[in-house]
């Protein structure tokens, strides 16, 4: 829970408690998630801080054994409530989150003392293994867009933009608009990362230097991307994939080749991986840096 009200992007779904049971008192109404504690950002302190869970409208204690119908919808649990989440270190900003709790089958409404003997079309309903997964539906105020600043600052202007719009894109869910922005940097930087790739220790300048002269000649760029693999540093080889390829090869399909839940599920690994890289990049680059200036100093001290 508390990575999901910290992470969790609008609609993303995420299962709570998996094998639903009779008895096992968890999330059957928003008081159960009431003063869970989290990380979140706080625009007047600037940075992450703890916010606390609370209800507007905290629950009562049932008087008989059974959960409301209102929390439910055609015998699955389906309930939206209203968490208002407080800062813990500046005692006044507030983040509003819209809960949506809901089981994707059937379920009892028995909490305490349930009655085994429940049947419906001949199925127990406390034995159908349901799952319990919550949602944001709503959300103020807005879900801060957070760029990785090394991969932001790695990439040029225009793709640093494609970056922010596919990082929005992928926070409301929308599947091929966040697709095609990701697909947009892949094609500009990949390149440019073989290049800088290039250039890190532990890597074979030689021959990557002579696929990007093939590339200029053929103009087939997928040969770069296919045969670099062996050329990689040791920590892009440790994924024991081409990780160069696999961004070319994910991202060179036509957009509405994927239905929209496809085109969000690609994005979001795409975006991952394509982060992962620069990343890498980047600690192999500082490495060199540091010992660089290592190397200087010492000859300035022998001297």
């Amino acid at each position: 829970m508390k990575d999901f009200l910290s992470n969790a992007i609008l609609y993303e779904k995420r299962v709570i408690l998996e094998d639903y049971k009779v008895g096992n008192k968890k999330f059957y109404t928003e008081n159960d998630f009431n003063k869970i504690t989290f990380e979140y950002y706080c625009e007047i302190e600037e940075k992450n801080t703890t916010f606390q869970l609370g209800l507007e409208y905290p629950v009562n204690r049932f008087e008989d054994s059974n959960i409301p119908d209102s929390y439910f919808i055609k015998e699955k649990l389906d309930y939206v409530f209203t968490a208002i989440c407080t800062c813990q270190s500046c005692k006044v900003q507030k983040v509003y989150f819209l809960l949506n709790v809901f089981s994707d089958k059937k379920v009892s409404q028995k909490i305490w003392n349930p009655d085994l003997s429940d049947v419906i079309d001949g199925i127990r309903i406390d034995e159908e293994d349901a799952n319990i997964w919550i949602q944001k539906v709503g959300a103020t105020p807005e879900i801060k867009i957070s760029k990785n600043k090394i991969v932001s600052k790695f990439l040029d202007g225009e793709s640093d933009t494609f970056y922010y719009k596919g990082l929005k894109a992928l926070s409301q869910n929308l599947g091929v608009g966040s697709l095609a922005y990701v697909r947009k940097i892949v094609e500009r930087e990949l390149l440019n990362i073989v290049d800088e790739i290039k250039n890190l220790p532990d890597t074979d300048e030689a021959s990557i230097q002579k696929l990007l002269d093939d590339y200029e000649k053929s103009r087939k760029v997928s040969t770069v991307y296919h045969n670099i693999f062996k050329f990689l540093p040791k920590s892009l080889q440790s994924l024991d994939i081409n990780p160069i390829f696999l961004l070319h090869d994910l991202t060179s399909g036509g957009l509405h080749q994927y239905t929209e839940e496809e085109s969000l599920n690609i994005a979001k690994k795409v975006m991952a991986l394509l982060e992962f890289v620069i990343l890498k990049i980047n600690e192999e680059k500082s490495s060199l840096n540091d010992m660089r200036r290592i190397v200087k100093e010492l000859r300035r001290d022998q001297n």
